[in-house]
């Protein structure tokens, strides 16, 4: 089970730890998060998050006729995917979204959860975030300033103190060209019990170009290594009671080269890392950012 923490380190077996980075300071304004809805602008890029088919069209107007390049999401998936594509300069997040937005029921989405995710992204780890919301700022300020948001605005919004508050984080100017390789394109097999990690872990390395199959348990994973043929699992240590260990065995049963990263929010130390290297773990991780993930994976590939 992973649970997270503010501040961990990626824990890579015999290779230097990362530090996992601090959230920003709050001040007048603050980042949001969204999905793709492009525009011609040559200014910098705003992902506006919202469930609120009327404010993303107010405020993209807005946003668009004052030289901005607009991107909206209408929940978490549309958020993370559309920042890991786009890399906006600053997020417009609101708080309050409805209790499901789709997928099935697959994750019970509100502003926080989705700040949560974002600070995960090394895309969005330091993005500047402004919280728009109907809530009254007494409810939520304290848990705004908490997480890290660089602003807080009332709904409904005034323009002109929207206005001033992006232009003072990030002004207006040619947006800048992110010239990012299309990596080739490879199969990974996610195992992990927890709906939430599973669901946008999963979504995060599809955006990367990579095919992904996802697993809830061992006796999954073996059914999904049977009819298809990942080149690397990411396989967590503790499946609600399972152990990690025994399903790689199993794996390794009929396949034996198959490369499996081990990963976990527990500690582990050195001594027991190296056991399960020894029984045929490709190599031991801490979770962290979704951004290391991809790291970890794409480097299992490459070898």
């Amino acid at each position: 089970m992973y649970q997270f923490n503010a501040g961990p380190t990626l824990h890579i077996a015999m290779n230097k730890s990362i530090p996992f980075p601090k959230s920003i300071p709050f001040s007048s304004v603050q980042p949001a998060a969204g999905n793709a809805s492009t525009t011609a602008a040559p200014g910098k890029k705003v992902l506006i998050v919202d469930d609120n088919a009327v404010i993303l069209k107010v405020l993209s107007a807005k946003l668009r006729d004052s030289g901005y390049q607009v991107f909206t999401a209408a929940d978490g998936s549309g958020a993370v995917s559309t920042v890991r594509r786009e890399r906006p300069d600053l997020i417009l997040l609101d708080i309050n979204f409805p209790p499901d937005v789709g997928h099935g029921g697959g994750v019970a989405w509100d502003g926080f959860l989705i700040l949560n995710w974002l600070r995960r992204m090394d895309e969005a780890v330091n993005t500047p975030i402004i919280i728009i919301t109907g809530s009254s700022a007494e409810e939520s300020r304290e848990r705004c300033l908490k997480a890290g948001i660089s602003g807080y605005l009332q709904k409904p919004i005034n323009n002109e103190e929207l206005l001033a508050s992006i232009s003072k984080l990030i002004g207006v100017t040619t947006a800048p060209v992110f010239a990012t390789a299309s990596p080739k394109r490879k199969m990974v097999l996610l195992v992990d019990d927890e709906n939430d990690w599973r669901f946008m872990a999963s979504l995060y390395l599809k955006d990367a170009g990579l095919e992904v199959l996802a697993a809830a348990d061992g006796a999954e994973a073996v059914e999904k290594t049977r009819t298809s043929r990942p080149d690397v699992v990411l396989l967590d240590l503790n499946l609600a009671g399972e152990s990690g260990l025994a399903v790689m065995k199993s794996l390794k049963e009929h396949h034996p080269d198959l490369r499996v990263v081990l990963y976990t929010g527990m500690e582990h130390d050195n001594e027991a890392v190296q056991g399960m290297l020894r029984l045929g773990a490709y190599q031991y991780v801490r979770k962290t950012t979704m951004g290391e993930m991809l790291k970890v994976v794409q480097n299992a590939f490459a070898v």
